[in-house]
């Protein structure tokens, strides 16, 4: 981490810990007032007794009338219930003190309907009543939002508070008696919280608001639901709503309160379910949420036409689910990865601890206090900040990643070619040098025929990945972008193509010896779906010139490299064939599942059998199987390497046999790719494989297409010379079918010319292929050469032929090609 980056930590941390102060020390002067009531600051002493009318048909004479009928016990201790009951409450207070002292009694519930207090006197003689509840009319704002009475006790005076609480909602009713100092301390805390919590919202509310009319997505109007929801509940179950609505609307919502919980948790639902993306996946949960979201919808539709208590009871039952939803919902997102659910997840906890703390508060199971009357508020409140945080962190990620895609590729995750071309500017800006490096993996389009995309990207990371640890070795080539974890160097240009920048002032010549030893270090092959796949590699290098563009620049890197791939005949071929045939093959190699067949070649002077050539057949598979497609596939995948030096072990391994059998004359061609010249001392396995079969090097030729020496003309050229002096002889296959054909005679000591059978098979009614023959023929004896026709297929072709001097032949005419058996059979019948 950078000095820059810990200095703008250590700014975030100490803001922290100033909020955090700040927060410590409005939390002391909030203190909960519930721990300074009268009997804990005055010599006022009180009794209390209730008792519960379940046929709400008691009047205040026969509750006095009936003093055994009357529970002598603390008001904790009361059953309330949500349920058409009458509470009656009995407090006898006595002031054992000379001088009289101000009292207030506040009645934590400002939902209830009905709440009447009568004062009598110690001859339990009514003095006065007071009527209080949403339900009655003309009381001020202080009053619905804080019911509360006072009264001054004399000194030694005792007096009786009966309260009857009559609602048919939440019926719990905490009493609390303060002094005068205490009140205004209750009053200045609750005033405080509530500032705080309508504050916080309202501004949430309006940040977000400005969040949907930039951005357009819809989960923050979901957000902004959910705080109005929570306004519209917290702001009846506490009282403050009196303060934000007309107080016909706030009546009215204390009247509704069940639909206000619905609200919520409509909106806890739909947040849930937009914010975790679940209506871009349309999978069973998001079905089963917009299910859900219509049940609460009409549950809150008919808790209008419910009594309170009734729908509360389905609220409460319908929670359950909603919890067990959301939760799933979220475990599904987290277990998947999902990169933004942390701080919603975290929200979660003080709504789930605060929505449990309140119904245990309501029902007994917790103490009545300051604290936990609000609680779910602080609890909601925490959970809108945390909620508002994943949003901000949901952004932030949706903005990294739409760098991140801008940047990388969306297969491979590599850095594309945007920071490539960033990083050339750069050094352009900076007046410096900088080389292009080029690395392509060979035939890596051929590959994608039967690769699918995944498949296809782990190679190149893989390759990249060991390229990158090869780089980072030289300070030469530049970081494309620099990160806390790493500092890549390479970017991926698509079709197996990696590119990196050289800044180094170096002759050209030594930059290459440079990255020929770095292709030498990187994969020789990858396995995958139990395939060794053989990767080879070419690069380049391109100088900038002065006044040009990256484009430019980019396009001269991608013309260099391509510049030894002339053509793409075979390798742009289609064929439809996947990894579990190469496995296949690979594993008949390697099991001697697979077999050479001879086909003879006859001399045309004399009709007897002059040689064979070596024809790959695999009998356990599908009699369907095209071998030439199979070949292709080989190359495609590599194993044409290993392929190659198989048949040409069985090819030495025949000749021995034949040599037992006296045929010591005899030959065997074996055909070779393009691609055979990569496997690593050709000739010296050539020769070791000869040795070891005791046989003749001369008895031993190859076939090379004229593709495979445009393909690799330089090395080629190497090669055949190699071969010759071995003492084993080449031959020119399918001639004629290329561009170049005169040149390679020129060029190559071949022994033999083969022409392609596309010139034989109408030879006899083609003028113009007959022409074609009898030059080819005319020209190779002119160079010393012999010529093989192969594709003869009847006796008058055989007979033209050979009145135009061709030397072999070969076709169905005279053999389709034999297992190695057959044609031992063949040859010793001929030779009698």
């Amino acid at each position: 981490m950078n000095s820059k980056t810990l200095k703008y930590h250590f700014l975030s941390f100490f803001i922290l810990a100033i909020l955090f102060f700040i927060i410590c020390t409005l939390s002391s002067h909030l203190a909960s007032p519930t721990r300074y009531t009268i009997d804990k600051t005055a010599p006022v002493y009180s009794q209390n007794a209730y008792r519960i009318d379940e046929t709400k048909s008691l009047t205040l004479l026969q509750f006095l009338s009936e003093p055994s009928k009357l529970e002598k016990k603390p008001f904790k201790h009361i059953e309330w219930d949500l349920a058409a009951k009458d509470y009656w409450l009995k407090l006898d207070l006595e002031n054992r003190q000379p001088h009289p002292i101000d009292l207030f009694i506040h009645f934590d519930n400002p939902m209830v309907d009905y709440l009447t207090v009568y004062q009598l006197n110690e001859q339990q003689q009514l003095i006065s009543t007071i009527e209080l509840g949403d339900k009655v009319s003309g009381l001020s704002l202080f009053q619905y939002s804080t019911p509360h009475t006072s009264l001054t006790l004399k000194g030694s005076e005792k007096v009786s508070l009966v309260i009857k609480v009559d609602t048919v909602g939440i019926s719990k009713t905490p009493i609390n008696i303060y002094g005068k100092k205490e009140f205004q301390d209750l009053l200045r805390s609750q005033a405080g919280i509530w500032g705080i919590f309508i504050g916080v919202l309202i501004m949430a509310a309006l940040y977000n608001l400005v969040l949907f009319l930039g951005i357009r997505d819809r989960v923050y109007l979901i957000y902004i639901g959910y705080i109005l929801s929570a306004l519209l509940l917290m702001g009846s179950v506490l009282g403050f709503g009196f303060y934000l609505w007309p107080l016909s609307w706030q009546l009215f919502f204390n009247e509704k309160i069940v639909f206000s919980n619905y609200a919520i948790a409509f909106f806890t639902v739909a947040f849930c379910t937009m914010f975790l993306r679940y209506h871009k996946d349309n999978c069973r949960l998001y079905k089963l949420s917009l299910s859900f979201l219509a049940v609460l919808f009409s549950l809150g539709l008919m808790s209008f036409f419910m009594l309170e208590y009734n729908s509360s009871k389905i609220f409460f039952a319908i929670m359950v689910i909603l919890y067990i939803l959301c939760i799933t919902m979220i475990y599904k997102k987290l277990i998947s990865g999902f990169r933004w659910a942390k701080f919603y997840v975290m929200s979660w906890i003080p709504l789930i601890i605060g929505a449990a703390v309140q119904p245990l508060e309501l029902t007994g199971f917790i103490p009545y206090s300051f604290t936990t009357r609000h609680l779910f508020l602080m609890a909601i409140l925490c959970e809108i900040v945390l909620m508002a945080m994943a949003l901000a962190d949901r952004v932030r990620y949706q903005r990294e990643k739409a760098l991140y895609h801008a940047t990388h590729t969306q297969q491979t995750k590599l850095l594309n070619q945007a920071m490539l071309k960033q990083g050339y500017m750069s050094l352009i800006n900076e007046k410096r040098s900088a080389h292009l490096c080029l690395i392509k993996i060979e035939q890596f389009n051929a590959l994608l025929s039967i690769l699918n995309p995944s498949q296809s990207s782990k190679i190149i990371t893989t390759v990249a990945l060991s390229l990158e640890n090869h780089l980072a070795k030289h300070r030469q080539f530049i970081n494309l972008e620099y990160a806390l974890d790493n500092s890549p160097k390479i970017a991926d240009l698509g079709n197996g193509m990696l590119a990196f920048i050289s800044t180094k002032i170096q002759p050209k010549s030594d930059l290459y010896d440079e990255l020929g030893n770095i292709a030498k270090q990187l994969p020789k092959q990858y396995k995958i779906a139990g395939l060794d796949l053989q990767l080879y590699y070419r690069f380049s290098v391109t100088e900038p010139i002065e006044n040009d563009g990256f484009d430019s620049w980019l396009q001269r890197g991608f013309l260099a490299i391509s510049q030894k791939q002339a053509f793409k005949t075979l390798d742009s071929a289609y064929v439809d064939m996947d990894l579990s045939l190469a496995a296949s093959l690979q594993h008949a190699i390697r099991n001697e599942q697979l077999a050479i067949y001879l086909q003879p070649i006859i001399d045309l002077r004399t009709g007897k059998i002059a040689g064979a050539e070596a024809l790959l057949r695999w009998p356990s598979a599908d009699q369907n199987l095209n071998i030439e497609q199979l070949i292709q596939l080989a190359e495609r995948t590599g194993l044409i390497n290993e392929l190659s030096l198989w048949v040409i072990e069985k090819a030495c391994q025949t000749i021995a046999k034949l040599n037992q059998h006296g045929h010591k004359e005899h030959t065997i061609s074996v055909n070779l790719s393009a691609k055979n010249l990569a496997i690593p001392k050709l000739v010296e396995k050539i020769e070791n494989t000869i040795l070891k079969r005791g046989i003749f090097a001369n008895q031993l030729k190859f076939e090379l297409t004229e593709y495979a020496l445009i393909k690799n003309h330089k090395d080629m050229i190497r090669f055949v010379n190699e071969l010759n002096k071995l003492g084993s002889q080449v031959i020119l296959d399918d001639f004629g079918t290329g561009y170049s054909s005169l040149n390679y005679l020129v060029n190559y000591s071949f022994s033999t010319i083969k022409v392609d059978k596309s010139f034989i098979l109408d030879l006899t009614n083609n003028d113009t292929h007959q022409v074609i023959v009898k030059t080819a023929i005319d020209m190779a004896h002119n160079l010393d050469m012999n010529i093989t026709v192969e594709g003869i297929e009847d006796q008058e072709t055989e007979q033209l032929l050979i009145k135009m001097g061709a030397d072999h032949g070969q076709g169905y005419f005279y053999s389709k090609a034999l297992a190695v058996d057959e044609y031992l059979e063949l040859i010793d019948t001929q030779s009698k």
